[in-house]
């Protein structure tokens, strides 16, 4: 740590390879003035992978464990009916204007990514859409949307997101890559994917709020058939206003998961080969997570994929919720100022609820993030949860099986079992000293 204080930074913006203080957003919320400063880290990207360091951690430990201001009963229960209405109220009140699409999830997810388009071919692929990896984290799902980066971007934070496709673009040509050809190897590549019988499968995102996940998807894989709910009806309609809804490759509809099943005339038991959660089943009470991973179950073909991106335990966004006071509703759930909730995981809490449905964990690992605002000197830090939860395969009618992991492969497991014992004894502790390659894996 740094010998300065935060009354020791001045507001110039730091140049590069300089030795100044940064704030660090989880220490102000510790009463430990000394806290609130770190070295900057020698990098110039924003969004870096960093280690969850022991200090940090402690001290994130240290302000949960201390908050024992809880709602009242009474206000537990109103939000917990007028769930649906919180969030009807945040899509009216925000249309479709509050979260970046997410052009990141295929980078994450293989299987999302048929066309094997890198991170620097992302944003030319997307040139039209928002760039990726600046949300990456928030978003458009019809429960936990994360808006820390609306608090605290800035002028120069778009700035230097411009350079940053600069730099992509200049990595590119380094290599001598034709933009022209690639983009007609995309076109050619789409077509050919449309056209083959054999790699159409069918994917149902929970919680699609404005399309922010979907619409960028449908793009990326058009050889897949999509179904979206919300528990919104005007999230659902903003959806359908969409100019790129077409019925012929999307259906859009309003089901409330925590207090519903999938209505079958819609979505059938056993149909589904991959489903995707994206920061939504943080905003359901921890006590209906069972029946919601129950009811995505039965929808999943045997071999089916669920994929989840939710908010981890002791998250930048959880500390500012206790700094608040009055925000806790239960362990590690919190309520926000517009009525809406968030629930913090463990990776060890995400496997349970979905292995006891009947799921096999594939992958349930932690993400965790630097964001730096370096006019404000502000650095913050993130932490996710990331899972892949697969149905146990039908050995019995291997017809009824889903295809998509032999037609996919994923490279990050290759590692998982190198860092399954380290992440299981993390766990044990319900902590997150962790790094983004830490994760844990079952065969």
């Amino acid at each position: 740590m740094s010998d300065k204080t935060s009354n020791d930074i001045t507001n110039d913006e730091p140049t590069v390879g300089s030795k100044r203080s940064w704030t660090d957003v989880n220490y102000k919320f510790c009463e430990d003035k000394e806290k609130q400063v770190v070295e900057e880290i020698q990098t110039e990207t924003s969004w870096a992978d960093v280690d969850w360091d022991s200090v940090r951690e402690s001290i994130a430990k240290s302000i949960t464990e201390k908050e024992t201001d809880i709602i009242g009963e009474e206000d537990k229960i109103h939000h917990e009916e007028n769930a649906m209405d919180y969030w009807d109220k945040f899509y009216k009140k925000n249309q479709n204007k509050f979260f970046k699409d997410r052009t990141y999830l295929h980078l994450e997810f293989p299987e999302l990514n048929p066309l094997k388009i890198t991170r620097d071919e992302t944003f030319i692929f997307f040139e039209d859409d928002d760039d990726e990896g600046v949300e990456n984290g928030g978003g458009g799902g019809g429960g936990g949307g994360d808006d820390s980066n609306n608090l605290y971007q800035d002028k120069d934070d778009l700035e230097k997101q411009e350079k940053e496709r600069e730099k992509k673009m200049a990595n590119l040509l380094s290599k001598n890559v034709d933009i022209k050809e690639l983009k007609n190897r995309w076109v050619k590549d789409i077509q050919e994917l449309t056209n083959d019988e054999t790699k159409k499968l069918t994917v149902l995102e929970i919680g699609c709020g404005t399309g922010a996940t979907v619409y960028p998807l449908l793009k990326l894989n058009p050889e897949k058939y999509f179904y979206v709910f919300d528990f919104s009806p005007h999230a659902v309609n903003l959806v359908k206003s969409n100019s790129l809804y077409n019925e012929a490759k999307l259906n859009a509809f309003v089901c409330d998961i925590a207090t519903e099943q999938i209505p079958t005339s819609i979505v059938k038991d056993n149909s589904i080969d991959m489903m995707l959660m994206i920061f939504v089943l943080s905003a359901i009470s921890r006590d209906k997570m069972h029946a919601v991973a129950t009811s995505l179950f039965k929808s999943l073909k045997p071999g089916g994929v669920l994929y989840i991106r939710d908010y981890g335990l002791y998250d930048m966004t959880q500390l500012r919720f206790i700094s608040k006071k009055g925000k806790k509703i239960d362990e590690n759930f919190y309520l926000r100022a517009d009525g809406t909730r968030t629930y913090f995981f463990t990776t060890q809490v995400l496997s349970e609820i979905f292995e006891a449905a009947g799921f096999k964990t594939l992958v349930s690992k932690y993400d965790t993030r630097e964001l730096r605002n370096r006019k404000r000197m502000i650095s913050m830090y993130r932490v996710w949860v990331r899972g892949k939860f697969m149905k146990p395969l039908d050995n019995e009618n291997t017809e009824n099986n889903s295809k998509i992991l032999s037609i996919y492969t994923d490279p990050t497991n290759n590692n998982n079992n190198n860092n399954n014992n380290n992440n299981n004894n993390n766990n044990n502790n319900n902590t997150t000293t962790t790094s983004t390659s830490t994760s844990t894996t079952t065969n």
